[in-house]
């Protein structure tokens, strides 16, 4: 799998049950987001990354966030877990994800951090609180760093989506509260449609 296969919106669950997860996952699917990441904080997290590769369409891909050791990344791999997205950048995770042939997105910020997470294998790398710094941030990383893949997160808005796509970002992670849900993953199905659409067009504008 390359970087490539990374959907252009990854919607990020915490804190929700399986069922809850898989519920909105379905919707959010026939919206059109492709990308699901389930964090280990969140309840049962190994099961319902099972569940959601089960259950979703195969062209769905569900990965394990908030991964923070070697063990965690083969637990993630066992249940079924395409990629994995980490806060951090530990040398130890990233290389246990590239051994189980998922992709590695360890999160990074400082340039220094960066240069880093790529050397140590890294396919993607996230790049969090982007809210904190805006898309020109990503844009002054470009300029020495030309290729650089980021998956930006952290309060990323539409508004915000269209910007970052300007400057080169092609990955967005999205709480799923941001798409119109309830915390506890309780939505309105024309809320979820009307909100995901609007961040789906603002990456399209940009593509």
């Amino acid at each position: 799998m390359t970087e490539t296969s990374l959907p252009t919106i990854t919607v990020v669950f915490r804190s929700m049950s399986p069922a809850a997860t898989l519920e909105l996952s379905t919707a959010l699917y026939d919206c059109g987001v492709r990308g699901f990441e389930v964090t280990m904080t969140g309840d049962r997290p190994m099961e319902t990354v099972a569940l959601l590769g089960a259950e979703l369409p195969a062209d769905a891909l569900v990965g394990a966030g908030t991964v923070t050791t070697a063990e965690e990344v083969a637990a993630s791999a066992a249940a079924g877990a395409r990629f994995v997205v980490s806060p951090h950048l530990d040398t130890d995770v990233v290389a246990r994800t590239r051994g189980e042939g998922l992709v590695s997105v360890p999160g990074a910020f400082t340039p220094t951090e960066i240069m880093a997470a790529r050397r140590a294998g890294a396919d993607v790398v996230k790049v969090f609180p982007i809210n904190a710094v805006g898309a020109d941030y990503v844009r002054q990383l470009r300029g020495p760093m030309p290729d650089l893949r980021v998956m930006a997160s952290g309060g990323v808005t539409p508004e915000l989506a269209r910007e970052l796509g300007e400057a080169g970002v092609r990955h967005l992670a999205v709480g799923h509260h941001l798409l119109g849900a309830q915390p506890d993953g309780a939505f309105d199905p024309a809320r979820v449609h009307e909100r995901t659409g609007e961040f789906l067009r603002a990456c399209e504008e940009t593509a």
